[in-house]
């Protein structure tokens, strides 16, 4: 459940109905269309590019086609509360009240799984940590334990395979080193 990622997939289809009702021309396959978050400046909920993209092959500028686009927009989806137009031509859409209720009930449906995204199933192997232990700890070791067990724990969450690997470099010729170093430094300091 990505609303941004859905309603890209909407618009789209949208435009192709469009284009079947020979409103406007589309190309077979879209290159480009996104639907993002709009500017920080801009009070819209989110923005959609696709007058810009379809300018050239209507043969129109792209603010015009936006603002056809944008008459069969509000015709068409209910939940959209307004459309503003911004140059060069982006759709600005803001969301009605009632459809904001509607999904934060979907989002406290899917409880603990909202935001996971089964689709795509990859393999990971995360390797962190690894402190040497010849050298002094810090504060960096620290931050890799936790970027790594957070970015494992976020591959699962996802439905990914992933295999952890936290290396502590605890054996070999480097400890026995360290372990001598440390035992003549207590040796020099008594």
């Amino acid at each position: 459940m990505n609303l941004l990622s859905d309603y890209q997939i909407k618009i789209q289809a949208f435009l192709k109905k469009l284009n079947s009702k020979k409103i406007i021309i589309t190309p077979n396959k879209f290159h480009g269309l996104t639907v993002e978050l709009p500017p920080k400046n801009n009070k819209a909920d989110i923005s959609c590019n696709a007058a810009l993209i379809l300018a050239r092959l209507n043969k129109k500028e792209p603010f015009l086609l936006a603002e056809t686009l944008k008459e069969k927009l509000i015709e068409n989806f209910q939940e959209f509360k307004s459309i503003d137009v911004a140059k060069p031509g982006f759709i600005n859409i803001t969301f009605t009240s009632k459809f904001w209720k509607k999904h934060l009930i979907k989002i406290l449906n899917f409880n603990k799984r909202y935001g996971s995204n089964k689709n795509i199933r990859k393999k990971y192997n995360i390797e962190f940590v690894s402190a040497n232990p010849t050298g002094p700890l810090h504060v960096g070791h620290c931050r890799g334990a936790i970027l790594g067990d957070v970015l494992s724990n976020l591959l699962k969450f996802n439905g990914h395979n992933v295999v952890k690997e936290y290396y502590v470099n605890d054996y070999g010729q480097q400890l026995k080193s360290f372990i001598s170093s440390v035992y003549f430094r207590i040796l020099e300091i008594k």
